[in-house]
C-alpha cells in the first residue's frame, strides 16, 4: 500500500488559477462572439436603412397621386426602419428624397427623376394638323415615326432634293390631333416659378460680382434674386435658384452646375460649359460652341400670349456647334397659327435629349434622339415652307434607355443622384 502524500498548497493555487483563466478565456470567446453577432445585426441594419432609402425612392416614383407632405413607406417586418418620402421639383425634374431611420442612425438619399421612355418610344411625333410633312435636302429621320395621316413625301427646297431612298428609316403609324401632353403638375410648377414670389427671406443671398457659392441638395435652396444679372465669373453648384425679372446673361467663364435660372430672358454666350436649368417666358437664346451637359433643360413658357405681341424671332435658339444633352421644350396654349419657328437648332447644333414644341420646330441640326411637334417650318431665301424638314437629322438610336427627359407618361427614371 502506496504511503499517503501529501500535496502542498501551491498546487491547489496553480490548478484554480488555471481553471479562472480558462473560464476567463472561455467568457471571452462567448463575448467575443455576441459582440461579432450584434456587429453583423448592426451592420446589415445599417445596409437595409442604406438599401430602404433607395426602395422608398422607387416605390414613391411608381405612385401617380404622390401627396404634398412626406409619405412614410414600411418595408421590414419588424418595423423598426422607417422610411419617409418627399417629392418636390427641381426645375423641369421631380426631386425624390428619402429619410430613412433606426433608431439612432438616418441615411437621405436625394434623386433627380425625369420621364422615362417606353421600349417603343418613337423618333418623330409630328401632330396631324390635316397636311402632310414634306422630307427634303440631307434630311434623314431613323427610327419609328408618327405622322399626319396624309403621310410623309420626299420634296425640294432651293433646289435640293431628298437624298435617300425611304423618307423614314423605320415604322410610320398615324399621329393625333393633339400633342402627347405634358405632365400637369410639372406644367403648374413651371408657370409658378416664373409668378411667384420668393418669399424665403432667410434662404436669399446677395449677388455679387464672383460670387462662388455650393449648396448642397440636403439643405434648404439659396435663392439670388435680381433684376437684370449678369453671371461673369460666377461659381454657383448645387441647390441654387436664380431669378431675375428682366434678364439673365451666362458667360464663357461662368460656372454653374445643377442650378435652376428663372427670368422673362435668358442668354448663354458663346463658349459656356456646364450644366443647368433655364426656364424663360419670353426668350431663351444659346450661341455657338456651348456645351451643356446632362441633365440640362432649357424651357420657354409662353402661355396663352396674343400673337401680336410677338416678333417674327425665334423664342428658343440655339447656335451652331453647340451640343445640349437632356431637354429643350417650348410651351404655348394659344390658338392663333405661326408662320416662324418657334424653336431653331442651328447647322451643326446636337440636341442629345428630346425636343418638346407646341409651335413650330426649324431644324437644321441633329436632334440624337426624339422630336415631339406641332409642326415644322423651314425658312429659306425670304420663303416659308410649311410642315418641311430640311436638313435636319433625328436619330432615336443614339438615346440610351436610362434617359430621363420631361414627364409625359407614367414611366420615369432617375436622371441624375443628387449631393
Amino acid at each position: 500500500m502506496r504511503p499517503f502524500k501529501k500535496i502542498k498548497a501551491g498546487s491547489l493555487q496553480f490548478v484554480l488559477f488555471v481553471g479562472a483563466v480558462i473560464a476567463v478565456l472561455l467568457l471571452t470567446f462567448v463575448l467575443l462572439h455576441q459582440t461579432h453577432m450584434l456587429f453583423d445585426r448592426k451592420s446589415s441594419k445599417q445596409i437595409d436603412v442604406i438599401k430602404y432609402a433607395s426602395y422608398g425612392i422607387t416605390k414613391a416614383m411608381a405612385q401617380q397621386n404622390l401627396p404634398h407632405d412626406s409619405l412614410r413607406i414600411d418595408f421590414d417586418q419588424d418595423g423598426d426602419i422607417q422610411v419617409s418620402v418627399l417629392k418636390t421639383y427641381w426645375g423641369v425634374f421631380e426631386k425624390y428624397t428619402a429619410v430613412s431611420r433606426f433608431k439612432k442612425n438616418r441615411f437621405v438619399k436625394t434623386a433627380l427623376v425625369g420621364g422615362g421612355l417606353s421600349p417603343d418610344f418613337p423618333a418623330l411625333y409630328l401632330k396631324d394638323n390635316d397636311r402632310p410633312m414634306i422630307i427634303a435636302g440631307t434630311s434623314k429621320i431613323s427610327g419609328d415615326a408618327h405622322l399626319p395621316q396624309q403621310g410623309i413625301r420626299p420634296g425640294t427646297i432651293s433646289g435640293e432634293f431628298y437624298q435617300f431612298n425611304r423618307p423614314v428609316y423605320g415604322q410610320i403609324k398615324n399621329s393625333t390631333k393633339t400633342l402627347p401632353p405634358l405632365n400637369k403638375a410639372l406644367k403648374d410648377h413651371i408657370q409658378q416659378l416664373s409668378t411667384r414670389e420668393i418669399v424665403h427671406q432667410a434662404n436669399k443671398t446677395r449677388f455679387s460680382l464672383g460670387l462662388k457659392l455650393t449648396n448642397s441638395f440636403q439643405q434648404p435652396t439659396l435663392y439670388i434674386e435680381g433684376d437684370f444679372m449678369d453671371l461673369s465669373e460666377v461659381e454657383l453648384m448645387g441647390n441654387v435658384l436664380i431669378k431675375a425679372s428682366q434678364e439673365i446673361v451666362i458667360r464663357a467663364n461662368s460656372k454653374l452646375k445643377d442650378v435652376v435660372l428663372v427670368a422673362p430672358s435668358i442668354r448663354i454666350t458663346d463658349g459656356f460649359s456646364g450644366a443647368l436649368q433655364a426656364l424663360a417666358s419670353q426668350k431663351i437664346e444659346v450661341g455657338k460652341r456651348v456645351v451643356l451637359e446632362y441633365p440640362s433643360a432649357l424651357l420657354v413658357d409662353r402661355g396663352n400670349r396674343p400673337i401680336n405681341a410677338r416678333q417674327s424671332q425665334p423664342d428658343l435658339s440655339i447656335g451652331s456647334n453647340t451640343m445640349v444633352k437632356g431637354a429643350i421644350a417650348y410651351l404655348d396654349t394659344s390658338e392663333e397659327q405661326t408662320f416662324y419657328p418657334q424653336i431653331t437648332l442651328a447647322p451643326e447644333a446636337i440636341v442629345h435629349g428630346e425636343v418638346y414644341c407646341e409651335k413650330n420646330l426649324e431644324l437644321k441640326g441633329k436632334i440624337l434622339g426624339r422630336v415631339v411637334t406641332d409642326a415644322f417650318v423651314a425658312m429659306e431665301n425670304g420663303n416659308v415652307y410649311q410642315n418641311h424638314l430640311y436638313k435636319g437629322i433625328i436619330d432615336s438610336s443614339f438615346l440610351p434607355a436610362s434617359f430621363a427627359g420631361l414627364v409625359m407618361g407614367e414611366r420615369k427614371t432617375v436622371a441624375k443622384w443628387l449631393y
